[in-house]
């Protein structure tokens, strides 16, 4: 029933989309409203019949409707809830019928404004926009056609892609969507400019459409990077994967066509210029979808091979012969004033900056396409990774910000040096300040410290520009937090592409920390063993297996600790999915502001006694993921419509200025719960299970809360070697150091030789120490007592471990004459360091 009614659905808008080219055309020619009319309804019938078979879809998904073939492929009766409604864009025919529901919607939405002079671009752009809709919804239905029954109906399906299945797949995916959708129309609306001869028209009518595609289409690219650095375990968050190249590529030249048409407005020129954009926008929305789907391009991203590549394949080639002879037709439209400034001027880096833009973009087509491309006329694949796409992109990009420090300042060629000269001086201090900043905190490669100075001179200007305007206004007598509200409502646009330019600025210094700073090393670990790696100590604890709906997990607790504090657990994992036939590795990151800490699970053996571990860790990262976060939130406020254009006495302004409002607070609320469900899974913590609970017994099992430096130190009771007891109350008013140790731990039989060696140097000051071992190693325990020749008291208190939260060995407490914890070293201590701390206990 719903595969024949959703069927139906598609088929009829595919109909209402045909019927609405027809009728506007018609009264295009004929100047008739009520062909307009017609046709303006034909389109918003496509998409409501489009999102009645979406709503059917859902419907199938929630229903377990495994009888429609997509719903089998792609969910299962054990999936969760939020899960079945992803699944609805998991596969290639479900996302394309997403892409056709989002497509005609915005042909609706252009459809329903006004077609009165200031209009005039309405009807030819509904037109294109209408046949735009009709190939997406024709290759649903013929093609990709989601609702196709299933040949035997499965008693369960197989269940998503376990790629697909971490929240940044559940967000990811439709501001991809909303994005490629929202590129036609500044498109549509330049063909329309160009036909009727209405080029003035364009910018106004296409700023807030480009600029709304531009915001969620680098939404979506963000989430894809969160997605790619939380769930494929490789520890980075951009590999130049063809598909990912195939969403940045509009993003970038979108992001030139926003500048030009900010110019244009202006009446600056670059007429040329923006139609050019707007079609290599909409040209490359097409080439990203013909990389996903064609099965040509490998990519962890790509759909399986189909027929729908040559489809796409040859609407590029159409657009672009269509659009070159419109445009040729019109060049006498699009000649109009240009920039007589040079380069040192505003419009000058303007014209430098969008140049760049293009060359970027021009080189990650060329690198995209060189493995197939030379794999098909040479017959050798060669490859450009991702050292290739650095290299030759890193030093356009770097340019780039460095214009966004400079376009700021400039204004005519004829005032720019005096400009230079007041304002530079706010951009150039925080330029020195970022650099010698990271220089002092270790940062010190030479290239780097170039970025950074970049870095600091962009972020300075856009700064140094929002500062200026502040004073301005505090010195009319109004304070700090009502002049920054005026600033963001009366000039969002402005302020907005300030805010956008800061995150960009954030974001290049966690690319600048992450690639130049890299920290990977692999450690094979027993059970109760640690080791200082990457600046941090890591105790393997336990291996915990369980199964958990469709899959088995698999987690190794890792004790975490860095300068003698325990900073927590991470647990880095495998997932099998027999019914999938797949096994996912599932890694473990512990954020923070400087660096994060990334574990991925390479595998285990012995039952469990023993993991391998890839340890990485990435500095300054988080500055990438705040600033994302800092452009979108530009990219939204820049599309708050002024006051001037809101009239607050106009009863239809004050309107539409609600819904914009509406808009906009729904839309934060989403990026809000996106960001909420994607770093959540990366901060958990999972603390030592309980006894009883399946895993490998271990100190884990048993470990409580570790004394903090400045904490009682729990007592303990002793049973000495010897024969005899000892308790640390009665050593209170010495200076104690308690060490917990196991002969079977290597780390262990390293450090007690210095342990040693600062015992017999500092004995006489009245320093006591004492080591904590097990009593089902005694054998062990007295064999390596011997043999190192240590004369401080040994022995084992079954309580001690869980009382000090002690999860793996070595660990050491070092205990002033108060009784209190001074030191917490998790991991191996030297013996320097032991020294120093114990000369600070004894001074007091």
């Amino acid at each position: 029933m719903l595969a024949e009614l959703g069927s139906i659905l598609t088929g009829l808008a595919l109909a209402a989309a045909l019927y609405a080219v027809g009728a506007v055309v018609r009264s295009i020619r004929g100047g008739d409203d009520r062909w307009w009319t017609s046709g303006r309804n034909g389109i918003v019938s496509s998409a409501t019949l489009l999102g009645l078979a979406l709503t059917a879809l859902l419907i199938a998904f929630l229903d377990d409707q495994f009888a429609i073939r997509y719903v089998a492929d792609h969910s299962n009766r054990d999936l969760p809830l939020y899960l079945k409604v992803s699944a609805i864009w998991g596969g290639q025919e479900g996302s394309l019928l997403l892409w056709a529901f989002l497509q005609t919607l915005f042909a609706a939405l252009v459809a329903r404004q006004p077609s009165d002079d200031k209009h005039a671009l309405i009807p030819w752009a509904t037109v294109f926009l209408s046949i735009i809709a009709a190939f997406f919804v024709g290759l649903t239905l013929f093609l990709s056609n989601p609702f196709a029954a299933s040949r035997i109906v499965p008693v369960d399906g197989r269940g998503l892609n376990p790629l697909l299945r971490h929240p940044g797949m559940v967000f990811h995916p439709p501001p991809m969507f909303v994005g490629y959708a929202g590129l036609p129309v500044p498109f549509a609306l330049a063909l329309a400019a160009l036909i009727t001869r209405r080029i003035d028209l364009w910018p106004d009518a296409a700023r807030r459409w480009s600029l709304l595609a531009w915001l969620f289409l680098g939404l979506g690219l963000f989430l894809g990077m969160r997605w790619a650095y939380d769930v494929l375990g490789w520890g980075g968050y951009w590999g130049w994967d063809p598909v990912e190249n195939g969403g940045l590529m509009p993003w970038i030249t979108a992001t030139a066509m926003l500048h030009g048409l900010a110019m244009q407005a202006e009446g600056r020129g670059y007429r040329w210029w923006n139609v050019t954009l707007a079609m290599l926008s909409f040209v490359l929305v097409l080439f990203g979808t013909f990389t996903t789907r064609s099965g040509l391009i490998q990519s962890v991203h790509a759909f399986a091979r189909s027929r729908l590549g040559f489809y796409f394949l040859g609407a590029m080639g159409l657009t672009l012969i269509g659009s070159i002879a419109v445009f040729y037709s019109r060049r006498s439209v699009l000649s109009g004033p240009r920039a007589s400034d040079g380069l040192l001027s505003r419009d000058g880096t303007y014209t430098l900056s969008m140049i760049l833009l293009m060359t970027v973009t021009g080189s990650v087509f060329v690198g995209t396409l060189l493995p197939t491309l030379t794999e098909a006329f040479v017959g050798q694949r060669l490859e450009a990774g991702p050292a290739w796409f650095d290299r030759v992109t890193g030093p356009q990009f770097a340019a780039i910000v460095l214009l966004m420090g400079l376009c700021p300042l400039l204004g005519s060629a004829a005032s720019a040096v005096r400009r230079l000269r007041r304002g530079a001086l706010t951009p150039l201090v925080s330029g020195v300040i970022v650099t010698v900043g990271a220089a002092l905190v270790g940062f010190t490669e030479p290239f780097s410290l170039v970025g950074f100075a970049v870095a600091g001179l962009a972020g300075g200007t856009a700064l140094a520009e929002i500062g200026r305007a502040l004073v301005g206004r505090r010195r009319r007598g109004a304070n700090v937090l009502d002049s920054l509200t005026r600033l963001l409502s009366h000039h969002p646009r402005r302020y907005g592409g300030y805010l956008v330019h800061v995150g960009i600025v954030l974001m290049a210094v966690g690319v600048i920390g992450t690639r130049f700073y890299p920290f990977e090393g692999d450690a094979v670990l027993s059970a109760g063993e640690s080791i200082e790696l990457g600046g941090y100590a890591l105790g393997y604890e336990e291996l915990v297996r369980a199964p958990s709906g469709d899959r088995l997990t698999t987690r190794a607790i890792i004790s975490v600790g860095q300068g003698g504090r325990h900073l927590g657990y991470l647990t880095p994992g495998v997932d099998e999915y027999p019914t999938a036939g797949q096994t996912l590795g599932t890694p473990a990151i512990r954020s923070g502001i400087g660096e994060d800490l990334y574990l991925v699970l390479g595998g285990w053996s012995d039952g469990g006694q023993q993991v391998t571990l890839r340890v990485m860790v990435k500095p300054l990262i988080s500055f990438l993921w705040l600033g994302g976060l800092a452009l979108m939130a530009g990219g939204t406020l820049a599309l708050l419509p002024a006051p001037q254009v809101m009239d607050s006495r106009d009863a239809a302004a004050r309107r539409r200025r609600l819904w914009h409002t509406a808009g906009l607070v729904s839309g934060c609320l989403v990026l809000a719960a996106a960001a909420w469900a994607m770093w959540r899974p990366a901060q958990a913590r999972l603390a030592p299970p309980a006894d009883g609970e399946t895993g490998i017994s271990g100190l884990a099992a048993r470990a409580g809360r570790r004394p903090r430096a400045g904490d009682p130190a729990p007592d303990l009771t002793l049973d000495l070697l010897d024969g005899s007891a000892l308790s640390l109350s009665d050593l209170r008013g010495q200076v104690v150091v308690v060490n917990f140790w196991s002969p079977t731990c290597q780390p262990c039989e390293e450090e007690i030789p210095d342990l040693q060696l600062v015992w017999e140097e500092y004995q006489r000051a009245g320093v006591v120490f004492v080591g904590v071992s097990f009593r089902e190693l005694e054998a062990e325990v007295r064999e390596m007592v011997s043999e190192l020749e240590v004369s401080y008291p040994n022995g084992w208190d079954p309580a001690a471990p869980a009382r000090y939260g002690v999860t793996a060995v070595p660990e050491t407490f070092v205990i002033g004459p108060e009784g209190r914890v001074a030191y917490v070293h998790i991991g191996r201590v030297t013996a320097d360091r032991l020294r120093a701390e114990l000369d600070v206990l004894l001074a007091e």
